[in-house]
């Protein structure tokens, strides 16, 4: 097995990891085991695989055909906007229309600058923080493909990420914005990805053996930050995906190489094609769960009640995809004319 199965189950991982955000945003949902309960709650190390895995696409793709800093923003625009501002622009107007938003509101999440600039009623910060890692991306990976030694320098990479994340911690900057920086050092271990699955570098016994020493560390790092005092040395846990991350994902694929998964792999791939827009909706819609559960409730647990929102939340996402998806080929149509094609695919 090589580093190119990440590539071959993206889909499937970005599916699983979408499902596990879900339940992280789930607060109030009891899944009976506290072991459960406790995965549940660590839910946000999905974001951590979804970046990992679009560095090592966005690497993948860079390495394969080479293109302008403008023109591939503008793809990475054109992707991804569509469905933020389908989503974003009514849900910020409703917000505005029942006093939980000041008009100002509209402004900034349009311009995607409500996550820096910490405006009142800003949307969930993930589309200002993956148009900023598109915005890194080149000049990230120009400097990882030149490199002879980009093991070396990712690790670099990373460093310099935690340390980041370390100035913002004792004040340096806004608390929130980690949830950006905290994305930093798997950011650049997305883009080694991306090389080693262009390399199409075999995992040998060397790769195994740092990969299981790397997810022992963040098993040390775990014990360390329950056995350390937080007032004397605060350890986030959300460092703690920097060390499963890539385990995570490798394992995932080998379930995926040697298990019948057929009917599940199906599933976790239309989530993950779709997961864009299900995310999307998951933390705008389906995060006013107040109103939704005045609508509909089913016992304290609330697990049916989840189930049925994680459906209808899903099936609405793949519905947005596809009205998206139509709409930027009419587009198309109309701006490049029926017959021309070479404008490629967005």
């Amino acid at each position: 097995m090589g580093y190119s199965v990440l590539s071959r189950y993206r889909s499937e991982l970005m599916g699983a990891a979408m499902l596990w955000v879900m339940l992280f945003h789930a607060r109030d949902l009891d899944l009976g085991l506290e072991g459960l309960n406790l995965l549940r709650a660590a839910g946000f190390g999905g974001v951590d695989i979804f970046i990992l895995l679009s560095a090592m696409g966005l690497a993948v793709s860079l390495g394969r055909r080479e293109r302008k800093y403008g023109t591939f923003l503008a793809r990475r625009a054109g992707r991804v906007l569509p469905a933020y501002y389908a989503v974003m622009l009514p849900y910020t107007a409703w917000k505005i229309a029942r006093g939980a938003a000041p008009l100002s509101t509209l402004f900034w999440n349009a311009s995607l600058l409500s996550y820096w600039a910490r405006a009142e009623g800003s949307f969930n910060w993930y589309v200002s923080g993956i148009m900023t890692f598109y915005v890194l991306t080149p000049p990230a990976w120009a400097l990882l493909r030149r490199s002879r030694r980009p093991a070396a320098l990712t690790a670099a990479a990373v460093a310099a990420g935690l340390l980041l994340c370390r100035y913002i911690l004792q004040g340096g900057a806004p608390w929130a914005w980690l949830d950006f920086f905290y994305r930093v050092p798997v950011f650049f271990l997305g883009l080694l990805m991306g090389r080693y699955v262009l390399e199409e570098r075999k995992l040998g016994r060397a790769d195994k053996a740092f990969w299981a020493l790397w997810l022992a560390l963040g098993a040390g790092y775990l014990a360390l930050s329950f056995l350390i005092d937080p007032d004397v040395l605060y350890l986030p846990l959300c460092h703690l995906f920097l060390f499963t991350t890539v385990p995570m994902c490798l394992t995932g694929c080998l379930l995926f190489e040697r298990l019948p998964l057929g009917a599940l792999r199906r599933l976790l791939r239309l989530v993950g094609e779709n997961s864009l827009e299900i995310y999307l909706l998951n933390v705008s819609v389906f995060s006013e769960t107040a109103l939704l559960h005045g609508l509909v409730r089913f016992g304290p647990t609330n697990r049916l009640f989840y189930c049925v929102m994680f459906t209808v939340n899903i099936a609405l996402g793949v519905l947005l995809h596809r009205c998206v998806e139509r709409a930027r080929e009419c587009w198309r149509k109309y701006r490049y004319g029926k017959d021309q094609t070479s404008a490629g695919p967005l």
